[in-house]
């Protein structure tokens, strides 16, 4: 499905996207605890908390070196995919 974001304008009246930042491991220490935890539920409340609050779309971040990457952003994001209000 295509993101078409030409309806949402800033103040000065230019195309707004607005991008959840918080499903970011070097960003937020809470969603860290979560990913490496396997709290992926809890976690996912973080994703559907920026939605809610007006993200357009979620930048998720699951790189670290104390974690197997490739398959924590695979399992985060078939939840993310599955939950109606992401």
């Amino acid at each position: 499905e295509d993101l078409v974001v030409d309806d949402v304008h800033n103040h000065l009246g230019y195309p707004f996207l607005n991008v959840g930042e918080r499903c970011n491991i070097a960003g937020s220490i809470k969603f860290k605890k979560l990913m490496m935890a396997g709290e992926y539920g809890t976690a996912m409340d973080i994703a559907k908390a920026q939605v809610e609050d007006g993200a357009h779309v979620i930048d998720i971040n699951v790189d670290d070196g104390m974690l197997d990457g490739l398959a924590a952003m695979q399992k985060f994001v078939k939840i993310a995919v599955t939950e109606p209000e992401i």
